[in-house]
């Protein structure tokens, strides 16, 4: 029993450094983010910390005269598995995530890899510093949609995945109720699916409508970003909203979810006018592939019947050449034939 219990006890040992947290180690610091990264990741770091300060500058933008991070700690790994074993003491990670932002920390983890996807680095950096970003300026006070939302405005990750959740919220009514929305991002991946696309959608519909309703005001973002700063002052969002954008938070959801109606109701419409597109242009090809058939076959054929007409004329039998007969000609004419002289006259 003692041997056995030394045998489990080694294998154990054995096992741990498997699964052990990454060493992380200093790769790259540039302005407020310092990069710690696991061995053979450092030009990644180096670049990702390059790249750090100018988008955390774009992101100010949307966030004028508050607050901005000071520190910024980026911790790079190659799997997404280790994401937790880097994270801060007692945070964790989701074990789906391929990036994760402690905001109120102001640190960041992102990986390289999840199974056999390969991600990228930086896109994933931008969504995470813009949750970074949103945290300082407004501390608690911003729903978790909105962080969602904002981060996605400024990675710009599109995603064809994204776009067929929405679609089916459109197409079948499922939209999340807005006062719901935040209690819908539960730690699975899929059903936090739904959640997410409608925060980024909502979120970037607030970004482009401008101070009225009229579709042609952007407002330059002025309104969205009106809106971020009465939250970071203090104000609740739906008291921010009116202030921002003269109607409550409600009225601009439900003015998304026609907008959202409009863009992808419409799109099997688009789809049916792009397949019948589609149909055209290959009946066109095929039509011209079989013209361009029919006229190969009736060249072949001409080709053909010159050759046995060819083959004909050379069957017919040639007389051989006229060979003149040595001396007087047999084919010349009989003089008895010819015509008798006429008179001749005197000189």
């Amino acid at each position: 029993m003692k041997r056995l219990l030394l045998v489990l006890l080694a294998l154990a040992m054995w096992a741990v450094p498997a699964f052990a947290s990454p060493r992380l180690e200093l790769a790259a610091r540039n302005g407020r983010v310092t990069v710690y990264a696991e061995a053979g990741l450092e030009d990644t770091a180096r670049e990702l910390a390059d790249s750090a300060e100018a988008t955390l500058t774009r992101i100010s933008g949307d966030l004028i005269s508050l607050p901005k991070p000071k520190q910024i700690e980026v911790r790079l790994v190659r799997h997404a598995r280790d994401l937790a074993g880097v994270a801060p003491a007692g945070r964790g990670a989701p074990a789906w995530a391929i990036g994760v932002a402690y905001p109120d920390l102001g640190v960041i983890s992102v990986a390289m890899r999840r199974g056999a996807q390969l991600v990228e680095p930086a896109a994933t950096l931008r969504h995470e510093l813009a949750h970074v970003a949103l945290g300082a300026a407004l501390g608690d006070r911003a729903p978790h949609w909105l962080h969602e939302g904002f981060a996605y405005q400024h990675s710009a990750e599109w995603s064809w995945q994204r776009a067929e959740t929405l679609a089916g919220m459109a197409w079948f009514g499922s939209v999340i109720p807005l006062e719901q929305l935040d209690g819908s991002f539960p730690r699975e991946e899929l059903p936090a699916h739904r959640a997410y696309a409608e925060s980024y959608d909502f979120v970037g519909f607030l970004s482009r409508r401008g101070r009225w309703e009229d579709k042609s005001d952007d407002g330059d973002r002025w309104p969205f970003r009106r809106f971020l700063t009465e939250i970071g002052r203090g104000s609740d969002p739906d008291a921010a909203a009116r202030t921002a954008f003269g109607r409550t938070l409600q009225q601009l959801f439900d003015e998304w979810k026609l907008d959202l109606g409009a863009r992808y109701m419409m799109m099997p419409v688009g789809l049916f006018g792009l397949a019948l597109w589609i149909l055209a242009a290959i009946l066109l090809v095929l039509a011209f592939l079989r013209r361009r058939g029919q006229n190969r076959r009736r060249i072949a054929q001409w080709d053909l019947e010159e050759s046995a007409r060819r083959e004909r004329q050379s069957a017919v039998v040639q007389p051989p050449p006229y060979v003149p007969w040595p001396g007087e000609d047999p084919l010349d004419e009989d003089p008895e034939d010819r015509p008798p002289a006429g008179p001749r006259l005197p000189n």
